[in-house]
């Protein structure tokens, strides 16, 4: 009997993550993430962040794929993983405040900011889901959450819950200070040498996917042009998603998932 994993075969999370589009959300995911001082004081003391922003990315990216479309040994392997890269990273921010990777208040946030940028940008790009499809992704989501180690009672119930757990971070908790900004900047740009002009189409891409609090704060133009080029990048990829084959489509992790 085929082990489906730790998700319903008709499971609403891999019908989002197996878009390959969805990876278009990931600096706009790593910058809502930094933009908590905790969480940009844990990333810029415990890694390479400045100097390979992406990795992070992509390491989380990869284990949260293991999660959606491993079998059961591999997602809770992929968890442990996680858990296991969380036990050493703690300090002191610049503030002065401690930290702790495992705190659960920095779990929720960074998995929300995941879980909502992930759910926007598919939205857009394929039109919105039905209240239930919305719940039922948080709800599967609240595998992950729930194998990070998140005790029940603070975890949101519904996916508006979610939505508005994140409004009131944003107004009241998630207000980057200096090495949330020099974090993000490494996030934005990469590579120094390429000119800022040649990196204007992605950061409108990324501005269009974070609140205006955070697009100021980190120095992100939105005005017309920016709000045409976000807006003519989504539709550029809702037209040519029907004409694109899986292999450059899918991700590697959904073919495999599809195949067996």
């Amino acid at each position: 009997m085929r082990d489906e994993g730790l998700l319903p075969a008709d499971s609403i999370a891999r019908r989002i993550d197996r878009e390959m589009f969805i990876l278009l959300g990931g600096t706009a995911a790593l910058l809502l993430q930094v933009a908590h001082p905790l969480v940009a004081a844990g990333v810029d003391q415990h890694s390479d962040f400045r100097r390979a922003p992406h990795g992070r990315l992509l390491r989380t990216l990869d284990t949260t794929l293991a999660i959606v479309f491993g079998n059961s040994q591999t997602a809770r392997r992929a968890m442990a993983r996680i858990n296991g890269r969380h036990v050493t990273v703690r300090g002191v921010a610049a503030d002065g405040t401690k930290y702790d990777a495992r705190d659960p208040a920095l779990l929720l946030w960074v998995q929300c900011t995941l879980i909502l940028t992930s759910l926007r940008l598919y939205e857009l790009v394929m039109g919105r889901l039905s209240d239930a499809e919305r719940q039922a992704y948080w709800q599967e989501a609240k595998v992950i959450v729930s194998g990070l180690g998140l005790p029940e009672h603070l975890v949101p119930a519904s996916i508006a819950d979610l939505e508005t757990y994140e409004r009131v971070m944003l107004e009241r908790t998630v207000i980057p200070d200096a090495t949330s900004r020099a974090v993000a900047h490494s996030v934005l740009r990469p590579y120094p040498r390429v000119p800022d002009r040649l990196w204007w189409p992605a950061d409108a891409l990324t501005a269009g996917l974070l609140p205006r609090s955070l697009r100021q704060a980190f120095g992100l133009r939105y005005g017309k042009r920016e709000r045409l080029m976000f807006r003519a990048s989504i539709v550029a990829v809702r037209m040519t998603i029907p004409f694109v084959p899986s292999f450059l489509r899918l991700v590697p992790q959904a073919r495999r998932w599809s195949g067996r």
